[in-house]
């Protein structure tokens, strides 16, 4: 039987937002798995689940665990409503035609091209000191997304890597709630550029454009939900990635130089940008001896999953050949993600880029952590290659 680590918000273990869990929430996660994984958090008035084995149990049953709160007679902004926020057979509609749309792409031609793109962006940066994040991570996942949906690169592209941040920090708005209003309207903000698709019926499936049962409101909502979760992301994984790698020592170029799909998902499991993933109880059931009533909400901790050492024997220690390895970094279930392949692509093609062109790579200076906890990433990577 659990128990319960506190009674009241003001000594609550779970502070995703506090510096030291930005810093490293491994620690937390590890604690609250040992002693209390169906842990209550009187702030977001919701269960918080730590152990793999509970994670993708949420993650897999949808009947149980629904992903719309719509079903629940709970209030949800129409700006949100995407294939994000459905359950089948709404959601299987939308998701049939992105997922038929990559399967029709080349992406060994589609793979070449970020490769170029990658070298383009290191060549310009040179020799002196650069920000990973702001000139490769950023704007190499970007340019992989546009070739992806065969869409010009944004000319202000600064407006939207400023509106996908700004997404970013409002999913933690249950913790931080002034964040909500600036997130609703950066949606908006990518909602323009998607319409703007929309209406030249380019950048999206084609079969969308057919959809009857669905409101063009939520296919717009659900092209821009794909195409940020795409490159933000990959963004925040690319950046994430590599500063694990350098600050474990992986400073010789040729362990970029030998990244594969394997290796790529031993990272995801390590630091993963994405945290947690909520749903909503949409029946009465039991978990971890806690009895779950209709209407609860739920939030799967994937990152703390991915550290289970139930599943993973010395989780904090990479293992680039572990098979199998069921991290859940790119979700499970219905709604696990449909470009997992493609942001794994990204990381081995710039990595080998990387290899390509250096010897070494090291840090320039100390990073600054994003103050976000559902989507972890960095706003600051100082980089020198020799």
């Amino acid at each position: 039987m659990s128990v319960h680590l506190t009674t009241s918000t003001n000594n609550e273990i779970f502070r995703p937002l506090s510096p030291e869990m930005l810093a490293d929430p491994y620690a937390v996660y590890a604690r609250l798995r040992g002693d209390d994984p169906v842990h209550w958090h009187d702030q977001l008035q919701a269960w918080i689940l730590t152990r793999h084995t509970d994670c993708v149990r949420v993650l897999k049953e949808v009947e149980t665990f629904s992903s719309d709160p719509r079903k629940l007679g709970k209030p949800i902004p129409p700006q949100i409503i995407s294939l994000q926020t459905m359950d089948p057979p709404e959601h299987s509609v939308i998701r049939h035609h992105f997922v038929a749309a990559l399967k029709q792409r080349d992406l060994a031609t589609w793979t070449d091209q970020v490769a170029a793109a990658a070298d383009k962006l290191l060549a310009a940066v040179g020799d002196e000191p650069f920000d990973f994040v702001a000139d490769i991570a950023e704007p190499l996942a970007l340019t992989a997304m546009c070739l992806l949906y065969g869409v010009d690169y944004p000319r202000d592209d600064t407006r939207f890597r400023t509106a996908s941040r700004t997404l970013a920090l409002g999913m933690d708005a249950g913790l931080a709630p002034d964040r909500r209003a600036p997130a609703l309207a950066a949606r908006e903000v990518i909602n323009e550029m998607v319409q703007e698709w929309l209406d030249r019926q380019v950048g999206v499936p084609a079969g969308l454009h057919q959809i009857t049962t669905v409101p063009r409101e939520y296919i717009v909502n659900s092209t821009r939900a794909v195409f940020d979760a795409g490159y933000s992301t990959t963004a925040n994984f690319l950046a994430n990635a590599v500063h694990w790698l350098l600050t474990n020592g992986h400073t010789d170029i040729r362990v970029f130089g030998e990244m594969d799909a394997r290796a790529v998902d031993e990272l995801a499991r390590l630091v993963g940008p994405v945290q947690a993933v909520s749903r909503h109880c949409h029946a009465d059931t039991e978990l971890g001896g806690r009895a779950f009533r209709r209407g609860d909400v739920v939030v799967a901790m994937i990152a703390a999953a991915n550290h289970d050492p139930d599943v993973f024997p010395d989780p904090r220690t990479a293992d680039f050949r572990r098979a199998p390895n069921p991290h859940l970094g790119f979700g499970r279930g219905v709604h696990s993600c449909l470009g997992s392949h493609i942001g794994s692509r990204i990381m081995v093609a710039l990595s080998h880029t990387l290899a390509a062109r250096y010897h070494r790579l090291e840090l320039a200076g100390a990073c600054r952590q994003r103050p976000t906890a559902t989507q972890r990433g960095l706003d600051l990577l100082p980089l020198r290659a020799r």
